[in-house]
């Protein structure tokens, strides 16, 4: 897994519960590495479980919850380092119809080496499904990029997490709503 997302989680933690809580983290996660991480560094991802795991522990908080919002605040990362990226596309819908073939292909060039997961869309009645599929266990971090997507681009819409969906298998279903039903 890409080190820019472990140097995303860290700062995540620090701005979210503070430098001391992230410290413990690092502590109780017991890492080889103590958490020392590059952007451009490959580390194993049972390592970001392993952050989660003593976050949430040390939080007292749902280890599914802290990845969804893991996911929106990585969302705001990217609208910080990769706004023309964010900003070819018009709509949450176009972007995300596009994450298996520009954005996950760019992503390899950038990162050589690099595994994304499959991100891939489909109709359904009254909205549409994104799909995703991974080796790793993070679908509720995709679960919050997907929620902030369709904050970004000022939609209003509700994503629902599809019942049969599992950590590394989800599905998400978008749907029209009104302001009170965003997200």
């Amino acid at each position: 897994m890409k080190g820019m997302i472990f140097v995303e989680l860290m700062n995540f933690m620090d701005e979210s519960f503070g430098a001391d809580f992230t410290e413990r983290v690092i502590e109780q996660a017991d890492l080889p590495n103590e958490a020392a991480f590059t952007t451009v560094g490959n580390y194993p991802s049972e390592h970001a479980g392993a952050l989660v795991e003593a976050a949430s522990l040390l939080a007292d908080a749902d280890a599914a919850g802290l990845c969804e919002a893991f996911g929106r605040y990585l969302f705001q990362r990217f609208e910080v380092r990769f706004p023309h990226l964010l900003h070819r596309y018009a709509s949450a819908r176009e972007l995300l119809d596009h994450v298996q073939s520009h954005i996950h292909e760019e992503v390899k060039v950038i990162y050589p080496g690099a595994t994304p997961p499959s991100v891939t869309t489909h109709e359904c009645e009254g909205g549409f499904i994104v799909a995703y599929r991974s080796h790793r266990a993070f679908a509720h971090i995709a679960f919050g990029l997907v929620q902030q997507c369709i904050v970004f681009y000022s939609e209003h819409s509700r994503v629902e997490w599809c019942p049969d969906s599992v950590s590394d298998q989800a599905r998400f279903i978008i749907r029209p709503g009104t302001d009170s039903d965003a997200i």
